[in-house]
Order: C-alpha cells, then sequence, then structure tokens
C-alpha cells in the first residue's frame, strides 16, 4: 500500500536481496530450529485479498502487509499521507489482519528540493504516534536505498533485517493456526459426511508450502500421513465400516 512508483522503483534490490541471508526458523511443539531463505511474492494492496471469514487457506492471501511512503512534507502528511495510513490500518482491523509495517523512504536528494518538510525523524516519529501506539518497531526508516553508499547499504540490512523477522513471525503464526484447523479437520473423520479428498488438499497444501521452504524431509511427512489415512480408508470401506 502507499506508494505503489516508490515501492515499483525498489522491488528489484528488494526481491534479489530478501532471500540472501538465512533466518533461523522457530517452531513450536520442541522442535528443532532450522535455517532457511526467505523468498517473498509481494502484491498490491487490495481489501478483495484479504482473509474472509471461514478462509482456512494458507497460501491464497498476504501475510504480511507494507505501507510506502517518502513524505517529508509536514502538510502533505497531514493532509494526504495520515488519512491514506488510516483507511489502510482499517482496512486491516476489519479483517483481523494485524501484521503491518511502515516504511519511510528518506531521499536527501528529496528533502533538498522541498520547503515546509519536517527532519526525517519528526515524520518518523509522528508516524509512530499516531499508528504504532507500543509497536514502535512497526515503523522503520530506509535512507537513500537508491544510492551507491555504505549508508545506503547499512541502512538496507537493518531494514532487510526487520522485514526478514516480521514475515517469519507472521508466517509461523499463520501456519500454526493452520495446522491446528487441519487437526481439527482430521479429528472429525468419523463424523457423516467428512471428505477425505477435501482433507488431502488441505494436507497436500500443508506439503507444498514446506517444498516451497526446502524442508522436504517436513514435506514427505505430511505425504506418510495421507498414505496412513488413505490406507485406513480403504481398510475401513471394505469392512463396511465408516468412511473417512
Amino acid at each position: 500500500a502507499g506508494d505503489q512508483n516508490l515501492f515499483t522503483s525498489l522491488y528489484p534490490t528488494l526481491s534479489q536481496q530478501l532471500p540472501r541471508e538465512p533466518m533461523e526458523w522457530r517452531r513450536s511443539y520442541g522442535r528443532a530450529p532450522k535455517m532457511i531463505h526467505l523468498e517473498s511474492n509481494f502484491v498490491q494492496f487490495k481489501e478483495e485479498l484479504l482473509p474472509k471469514e471461514g478462509n482456512k487457506a494458507l497460501l491464497t492471501f498476504p501475510f504480511l502487509h507494507i505501507y510506502w511512503t517518502e513524505c517529508c512534507d509536514t502538510e502533505v502528511y497531514k493532509t494526504t499521507v495520515k488519512d491514506d495510513i488510516t483507511k489502510w490500518q482499517n482496512v486491516l482491523k476489519a479483517h483481523n489482519s494485524v501484521d503491518w509495517l511502515i516504511v519511510v523512504v528518506e531521499s536527501d536528494a528529496k528533502k533538498k528540493n522541498k520547503t515546509n518538510i519536517l527532519p526525517r525523524t519528526s515524520i518518523v516519529d509522528k508516524i509512530r504516534n499516531d499508528f504504532c501506539n507500543k509497536q514502535s518497531d512497526r515503523c522503520v526508516v530506509l535512507s537513500d536505498p537508491l544510492k551507491d553508499s555504505s549508508r545506503s547499504q547499512e541502512s538496507w540490512n537493518a531494514f532487510l533485517t526487520k522485514l526478514r523477522t516480521l514475515l517469519l513471525m507472521s508466517f509461523t503464526k499463520n501456519l500454526g493456526k493452520f495446522e491446528d484447523d487441519m487437526r481439527t479437520l482430521r479429528e472429525k473423520r468419523t463424523e457423516a459426511g467428512w471428505s477425505f479428498c477435501e482433507y488431502f488438499m488441505v494436507q497436500e497444501e500443508l506439503a507444498f508450502v514446506f517444498e516451497m521452504l526446502q524442508q522436504f524431509e517436513d514435506a514427505l511427512v505430511q505425504y506418510d500421513e495421507l498414505d496412513a489415512l488413505f490406507s485406513q480408508y480403504v481398510v475401513n470401506f471394505g469392512a463396511g465400516g465408516k468412511c473417512l
């Protein structure tokens, strides 16, 4: 959300650098941590892409929402950007989407050509005061990202670390909920109307996710469990028992 042209100018560098550094992925249930590389698909913000009530899919809606701005003008912030962020956050709240980040891009060249500007820290402070409450880390600064300088690279590194952390946190939370919903669905397999084919699609989606993360052993576990469940289905069906 926010300045689409700004994001478009940064996207090539962002998409190239985001997966470079591995992240330690810690999951619940005492599982050993693993190192993974994050590759993300960025899509333009649209309300129809947000999860709807009852949608239990894992791969069909965005996890983390990012608002991009390079505003450094007092009046522009008051009259335009603040209202735009407010509308954006209201839409997210309406869909219970709580994972978001506001990125303020700082450009020395842009600041030199503007009058009536606030120092960059003041703009960031205003955004944090207006929207972040106790989540001040949800507003970050990216300094001169298109420049070839040590300052720019340091800023990129800090931003990418924050983005990887938030992406992984959001993904892990959504994955945990998906697995809980899947277990609940599996526990209903003796009830009338339960469909093995529908359940297969759910657990196969989980396998696809692990495969995307190059966690191939975890992906194979999903198919092993499905194979065992299907074998039980065949035995029960042949014995005239309840269909699984």
